[in-house]
């Protein structure tokens, strides 16, 4: 299976918005969204016209090479016009922004940050989805279906993060084996403390 969250990626959504004491813990709360916001589009393009291997690796493939032109400007021109020509690239593909279902972020301010650096990491993913489907033929209609499926299938995993951030891990891998005919392996994002639900088993130390 073609990895999708490769090093171009992970270094695209973890340019953060906020920089403080708690930077490593931000990191990694956006490269944990990074990966199952990227799975869960995939996923969501699949479901909706029964796509196969090849079409799922093309998408692959293209969200990578977009993820790897952001790179590139923000090398060249800092994050702030990086920013500005993604947006200008796929303007007319997003009517709407796309807002991250929030979960059990809300009310303090800690949950609230959090739950900023997580829809400002998916937005771009969901920006170099967008920009990818284009490519492959798809139009800003059929574009936004995917934005809407994709939602949905992270507001499932989100709910299996309830039983456990292992079990969410889990299910996901098992849905991209479905996805791409092979045996996959979705990396848990290490943390001091789980990112998404509670741990399945606590620690003894």
């Amino acid at each position: 299976m073609p990895a999708f969250y490769r090093q171009s990626i992970q270094n695209a959504v973890n340019q953060q918005i906020n920089i403080s004491k708690s930077k490593r813990r931000t990191m990694l709360n956006r490269e944990a969204i990074g990966q199952v916001v990227s799975y869960c589009t995939i996923a969501a393009a699949h479901d909706l016209w029964d796509w196969g291997e090849k079409e799922s690796t093309i998408l692959t493939l293209k969200m990578n090479n977009a993820a790897s032109r952001y790179i590139l400007d923000l090398d060249k021109y800092g994050t702030p016009e990086a920013r500005k020509r993604l947006r200008e690239r796929t303007a007319h593909l997003m009517p709407e922004e796309f807002w991250l279902s929030a979960g059990d972020l809300v009310g303090s301010e800690k949950k609230l940050r959090i739950l900023a650096e997580r829809r400002d990491a998916a937005k771009m993913i969901i920006r170099f989805m967008a920009e990818s489907l284009e490519e492959m033929g798809y139009t800003p209609e059929q574009i936004e279906a995917v934005k809407k499926e994709a939602k949905a299938n992270y507001a499932q995993f989100l709910e299996w993060s309830k039983d456990g951030e292992e079990v969410a891990y889990d299910r996901l891998r098992r849905v991209i084996e479905d996805i791409y005919g092979v045996g996959a392996m979705v990396e848990r994002v290490e943390g001091e403390d789980p990112i998404f639900g509670k741990p399945l088993f606590k620690k003894d130390f």
